[in-house]
């Protein structure tokens, strides 16, 4: 009987969940010119603004899907501000930046001819997308009115190829990048200087690639969207921005702490985990150390550090995300694959001895 009641009360919650985002927004789907979309429109449309974020390199066997969370509080702030939200999976994975530049046109002629011209529309790019909205910025300003890069790879050298970048954006261009990563975008800002409209710089001070949180893409956000109406930010300022404190739901049972998958990433196979890293610091575990993380009654010895490049290929690896959340993986290797891991499974960490 408790069993049965359980699956009510959580049929009922998502029953729940899914009459509040129909309440919220409208969210369209289709193949476009040969590429998947998604189109999120919300109930009260605040004008008539867009919010594409262009998704970086995936592998070629790697789900083909225009994927958006909208449980994410990125999404659903924008949402509740009126935003638009867009999303193109492009024709294929990989990087072509000339079709992926087609694509996005291809998704904003789309909603155009629904809904009217954009009054703003915000590209927002991360890894080798971060490269594609720079190079419009440079190359078509007229697919967009301002542009996040989130760790771009910067290419200022070989002019044969596509990722090249002149230095010479003519909308606003924000380059967010974490302290590891920060050469590229330093360099693109002085190579800008004297562009029609020089870029700025926000740096993420933390270590990783493209691990930057909720919090920091609203004030990103914020900042190009002030900037097109006429502030013009500082050259160069902090990025970081923390983000509110939660309650973790984590356990602490036969010398173990015990949280559950928050969200896996099917594209590189990582999972999130929901402890806070000060669980683990207060644990004894710290970043530099290995700890054992069990899950389905099977343990591995895990390190714990700041990034993928921590290990070497195949090794498992875990990090502090910009969201106080843990990110587990191996280095170019399937963690979900190799664990069986899905959202809300169960996992233990035990401090190695």
């Amino acid at each position: 009987m408790k069993a049965i009641f359980t699956i009510i009360l959580s049929t009922l919650s998502l029953l729940f969940s899914t009459v509040l985002q129909a309440q919220d927004s409208n969210v369209h789907e289709e193949i476009l010119n040969g590429a998947p979309i998604k189109i999120v429109t919300p109930s009260e449309p605040d004008g008539n603004k867009a919010f594409f974020h262009v998704h970086g390199w995936r592998p070629a066997d790697a789900p083909h899907e225009a994927d958006l969370d909208l449980n994410d509080p990125f999404y659903r702030q924008l949402l509740e501000d009126g935003w638009i939200i867009g999303r193109t999976a492009f024709l294929e994975n990989g990087v072509d930046h000339d079709a992926h530049t087609k694509a996005l046109y291809d998704l904003k002629n789309r909603i155009e001819n629904e809904h009217g011209p954009f009054e703003l529309l915000i590209l927002e790019g991360e890894s080798t997308a971060a490269t594609l909205v720079l190079r419009i910025a440079e190359q078509n300003p007229d697919l967009a009115d301002g542009v996040i890069a989130k760790a771009a790879f910067i290419n200022l050298e070989d002019k044969t190829a596509d990722s090249y970048l002149t230095g010479s954006p003519s909308i606003p261009a924000i380059l967010m990048s974490n302290l590891t990563e920060l050469d590229g975008p330093a360099a693109y800002l002085a190579a800008a200087e004297h562009a029609v409209v020089p870029p700025v710089m926000r740096p993420l001070l933390r270590p990783g690639h493209v691990n930057v949180n909720w919090m920091e893409r609203l004030s990103a956000l914020d900042s190009v969207v002030s900037w097109i109406n006429g502030e013009t930010p500082d050259r160069v300022s902090d990025g970081t921005r923390q983000v509110p404190d939660r309650q973790t739901g984590t356990a602490f049972q036969d010398g173990a702490l015990v949280n559950r998958v928050t969200a896996i990433n099917p594209y590189f196979g990582n999972a999130t985990l929901g402890y806070h890293p000060d669980e683990l610091q207060n644990a004894g575990i710290t970043q530099g150390s290995t700890f054992i993380f069990e899950v389905h009654g099977q343990q591995r010895n895990v390190y714990f550090g700041e990034s993928y490049g921590d290990v070497p290929l195949g090794e498992w690896v875990a990090f502090p995300l910009a969201d106080d959340q843990i990110l587990i993986a191996r280095n170019h290797q399937s963690a979900i694959l190799t664990a069986n891991l899905s959202v809300g499974d169960e996992v233990r960490i035990y401090p190695s001895e």
